[in-house]
């Protein structure tokens, strides 16, 4: 039986962040953080999700990916990151004005200033991944901010789920990452004894925009590894 894929978009994005593996890998379930709360989160995920399942998120869906893993390791089959954070938010109160911002009728302005932060500007995609970035968050809108953000704000440290990875493991980080830097996947792979770190060049914090078919090339390979290990066809 196939190994089901679950892909946990970053914040403001949705199916069309991982449009170009989806159209390359297969069928895919993909869940955006919806909830106020990483905990709700991961709960609604691992009600609608298979019993087992590789597992991936960028950025916010990262860290969602890592609220699962805490919750239910024993589901997941392998694991892919991109640009996350284990630990719990470095400026809360400035998250918290942005979304006071966002309600006041900012969101256009917060959403540019995102924009700036996201992708690497000498990027060959650079122009492209921004408009990209800038239709998913316009479906999301202020009110899927506002709640994206709530979660983000409130998430707990989880730095020791990443003890209880045992499965094959992605990291896939932009060079030029503004959110997570590649400091950071270097401690996270510190962690996990089955991690694969691969430093994409040009690259900021939306890799599968930025720079898909490496990065459909190295999930591939990945889902190979989660297949095999998990005795999927």
């Amino acid at each position: 039986m196939p190994l089901p894929l679950v892909l946990l978009p970053a914040m403001l994005c949705d199916a069309e962040l991982y449009r170009a593996q989806v159209e390359s890998l297969g069928d895919a379930l993909i869940f955006p953080v919806a909830e106020t709360s990483l905990a709700e989160a991961a709960r609604s995920v691992l009600r609608q999700a298979p019993s087992r399942f590789a597992l991936a998120g960028t950025s916010a869906g990262g860290n969602l990916a890592l609220e699962i893993v805490a919750h239910a390791p024993e589901r997941v089959a392998g694991l892919w990151l991109m640009g996350a954070n284990p630990g719990p938010s470095a400026d809360p109160e400035g998250a918290r004005r942005q979304s006071e911002r966002v309600r006041a009728g900012e969101f256009d302005a917060v959403v540019d200033e995102l924009a700036a932060r996201m992708l690497h500007r000498d990027g060959p995609r650079s122009a492209e991944a921004e408009a990209t970035f800038r239709r998913m968050a316009h479906r999301a809108g202020p009110e899927g901010f506002v709640r994206q953000n709530a979660a983000m704000i409130t998430r707990r440290d989880r730095w020791h789920a990443l003890d209880e990875v045992h499965v094959p493991t992605l990291l896939l980080w932009g060079r030029h990452d503004q959110f997570s830097s590649v400091e950071r996947a270097t401690a996270i792979a510190a962690r996990v004894a089955s991690a694969r770190l691969i430093v994409l060049e040009d690259c900021g914090h939306l890799p599968t925009l930025e720079h898909p078919e490496a990065c459909t090339g190295a999930a591939r390979e990945w889902l190979r590894q989660c297949r095999e290990a998990a005795g999927a066809d």
